[in-house]
């Protein structure tokens, strides 16, 4: 017999899932526009950071106009917050470079070529040359967090000197996610567009870097939550675009939502539902070009719906980190009426320890794979 949580998520009825936002008569409005009638006005990080202080005390509506806003640093977003955008709203993270010019160890500066969008005060990631793990030591695979005191033209002038010799053609972009949610959760993300700036002929470290969105409760790999789970996240009528990282990343998260979204080009997973996930509605998405579509990594009770995903290794995968314990995780998941084309591996994927999922009325090129016996897969059908 299916336990009472999957047969609540195999009703008819919508899942009762993180609502539509609407603001808060009793909490603030700030509207950021890069011209005319606005609360700040500006077209980077620094007016959205002076917009959030507005809002951090106790959340609020943030509304931002149209335009391309630049994020050079990470915005941390306080609770109860909602972040919308107007028509033709966009987030950036800007591209990486390569440089120009070798720079010798104990140099302040590096000559960066071609257009860029490096300011002053920003921290930075060195990267050896494209084909080379390591810079001339043998064992350093990165400079992090590298400060640029300012740019001037082509060159950033830094803070600290070099401590190794930078070849030319080494790589420099930010690595920062670009939002960081409150560890509460309690945040609705609408109507906004995201564009990652990745370069295919410049590759960069993704996964939990050059992230879009990064909402997370505090855990451990090998223990249950280290805290409360965050709560109320919703994503909705998003685009992603050209990311390095994962478009939207979710630990320790309940009770939220990822609709109606478009994902592209993504080089990491497109939907990230990761350790401790539960009860998240991702439904009305399209995703198309990322190795893996939705994950579901130690998640459980999740409703996964009506997403059309296409160009991904695997469509979707579920799979158990080993090193985290099995009791109460990958457990009840639904994965349904979803259209997977032109996966590469697997359409479906529910890997070892993924135990009571219903896997249903999904519409496939490629194949199912689900390994225990434990789960129930019916109607679904090949294209």
């Amino acid at each position: 017999m299916l336990a009472p949580l999957l047969l609540a998520a195999l009703a008819l009825a919508p899942p009762a899932f993180a609502q539509e936002t609407a603001p808060s008569a009793t909490r603030p409005t700030v509207v950021v526009r890069q011209s005319g009638e606005a609360d700040e006005l500006g077209d980077d990080d620094r007016a959205l950071e002076r917009a959030l202080v507005r809002l951090r005390p106790g959340g609020g509506t943030l509304v931002l106009g149209p335009g391309r806003y630049v994020i050079r640093r990470a915005l941390f977003l306080p609770h109860d917050l909602v972040l919308r955008g107007e028509p033709g709203a966009v987030l950036a993270l800007p591209a990486p470079v390569l440089t120009a010019e070798a720079a010798q160890a104990g140099a302040k500066e590096l000559v960066v070529a071609g257009a860029h969008e490096f300011a002053d005060a920003v921290r930075v990631q060195i990267l050896p040359p494209l084909g080379s793990e390591f810079f001339a030591d043998g064992t350093t695979k990165a400079l992090e967090l590298q400060q640029v005191e300012r740019v001037e033209g082509q060159k950033l002038v830094l803070h600290d000197a070099l401590t190794l010799d930078v070849p030319a053609g080494s790589r420099v972009g930010y690595p920062h996610k670009l939002l960081w949610l409150n560890k509460d959760g309690r945040t609705a993300i609408e109507d906004l567009a995201f564009e990652g700036g990745r370069d295919a002929a410049i590759p960069m470290p993704g996964h939990s870097q050059r992230c879009a969105i990064w909402a997370s409760a505090p855990w451990g790999f090998e223990e249950q939550r280290k805290g409360p789970p965050g709560s109320g996240v919703s994503v909705r009528r998003c685009r992603f675009s050209d990311w390095y990282g994962r478009a939207v990343a979710l630990y320790n998260e309940v009770d939220g939502a990822v609709e109606d979204c478009t994902l592209e080009r993504i080089d990491d997973e497109a939907i990230d539902l990761d350790h401790f996930v539960e009860r998240f509605h991702i439904a009305g998405n399209t995703i198309t070009s990322a190795p893996w579509g939705i994950v579901l990594n130690d998640a459980s009770r999740n409703v996964v719906e009506r997403n059309k995903i296409s160009d991904c290794e695997i469509g979707i995968h579920s799979w158990w980190y080993e090193k985290t314990p099995r009791q109460g995780i990958n457990e009840e998941n639904v994965i349904r009426d979803n259209e997977v084309r032109g996966a590469r591996q697997q359409a479906i994927y529910v890997g070892k320890g993924c135990v009571r999922y219903v896997v249903e009325k999904n519409r496939v090129e490629g194949e199912i794979v689900v390994v225990e016996p434990e789960n129930t897969v019916r109607e679904n059908t090949k294209l």
